[in-house]
């Protein structure tokens, strides 16, 4: 098998949820210092190294992220018909261990090759799955690289995400009257019942073609034959239009706040949780690298936007140019996620070429 291969049926092989990273961390560490390198740790525990240049052209950072949504079984990679897949029942860990791997073995390739480049950032993160957190702490200051690329887009090689949404979340509290139910139900206020006739007047799904919202997570109550005093929910809205974002998550609170009169309870909100969207146009520096390096790979280039977010969110917010590309992983989050072996493969020459392009 490939040093691809191998490292990342190592990599997948190690549960990283959020906050649980040290593990693929360490191995990312020593991978690095086995190239004669010399990463460093930041004090959230990213990892960043650079290369620096041998030539002349535009210097280029790369970012993937260390964790992964949390496990549900065993993980136990196997490869089968080409496709590497977990056979423990749950994610394979794709996301976004194959990034990892095709930036590490990319920088192998480069430095085995001697080839020349304009310089080389890597940065490792941790706790993107639960808001991008490791990116926002990591002092963007320290990239020399104006550019960089991201692989954390699920599909087939060669989509260039040309934008990503703004979104906003929001977590609701409602408070009313305990009253046991049976005996004395008039003199309760149900916090459940605001809950529900709030989120009934919701929007939910897709609101548009370029606007969702969702309620994800719901608690209240304490026993079925208790009046309950208090439910809470999480919300998010997200939108390619920062003014439709806007307005949709201002609608929400104002069917929270109704909500909250008819009933007679009492409404906390908080704005939590949000990024900032970007957009690209096809005739942009980063956009043009992008598809000069994988048609020189041979694959067929096509643009999309993104309904998620990836750490290209926080660096783009930060007035650098990053671009999230398609690394070949299926069906990220499942237990049907996968990567073929000839995909993971073809992303580091991807990388390679990359970095190729940058300096011509």
């Amino acid at each position: 098998m490939s040093e691809a291969v191998n490292l990342f049926l190592e990599l997948a092989a190690i549960s990283s949820p959020p906050g649980e990273e040290d593990a693929v961390a360490a191995v990312v560490v020593r991978y690095l210092r086995g190239l004669g390198l010399e990463p460093e740790e930041d004090g959230f525990g990213n990892v960043y190294v650079r290369l620096e240049p041998t030539a002349d052209g535009t210097p280029l950072f790369f970012c993937a992220h260390l964790d992964t949504v949390p496990p549900s079984g065993e993980l136990r990679p196997v490869i089968e018909d080409g496709v590497i897949r977990n056979a423990g029942g749950t994610i394979l860990g794709g996301d976004n261990k194959a990034a990892v791997v095709q930036m590490l073995e990319g920088a192998r390739h480069v430095l085995a090759g001697s080839l020349p480049h304009a310089g080389i950032e890597l940065l490792f993160t941790r706790q993107e799955e639960i808001g991008l957190y490791g990116a926002a702490a990591f002092d963007h200051t320290r990239l020399r690289a104006r550019l960089g690329f991201v692989y954390d887009q699920e599909g087939a090689i060669g989509t260039v995400i040309l934008g990503a949404p703004f979104a906003q979340g929001l977590e609701i509290a409602f408070h009313g009257q305990a009253a046991h139910a049976g005996m004395a139900p008039e003199e309760g206020r149900s916090a459940i019942q605001a809950a529900a006739k709030a989120i009934a007047d919701f929007r939910l799904g897709r609101v548009d073609e370029v606007t969702t919202a969702n309620v994800g997570i719901i608690r209240g109550g304490t026993a079925g034959n208790i009046v309950p005093d208090s439910c809470s929910f999480v919300a998010e809205a997200r939108s390619h239009d920062e003014g439709k974002l806007g307005d949709l998550v201002q609608e929400m609170l104002d069917s929270c706040a109704f909500a909250a009169s008819e009933t007679e309870c009492e409404l906390q909100s908080e704005l939590r949780k949000s990024y900032r969207g970007y957009r690209f146009a096809k005739s942009d520096d980063v956009i043009r690298l992008a598809a000069a390096a994988l048609t020189t790979c041979g694959q067929e280039v096509r643009y999309a936007l993104s309904g998620g977010a990836a750490d290209a969110n926080v660096f783009n917010e930060r007035g650098l140019a990053c671009v999230n590309l398609t690394s070949g992983v299926h069906d990220f989050h499942s237990p049907n996620e996968r990567i073929a072996v000839e995909d993971l493969e073809a992303m580091v020459d991807v990388t390679v070429a990359l970095v190729e392009a940058a300096r011509e």
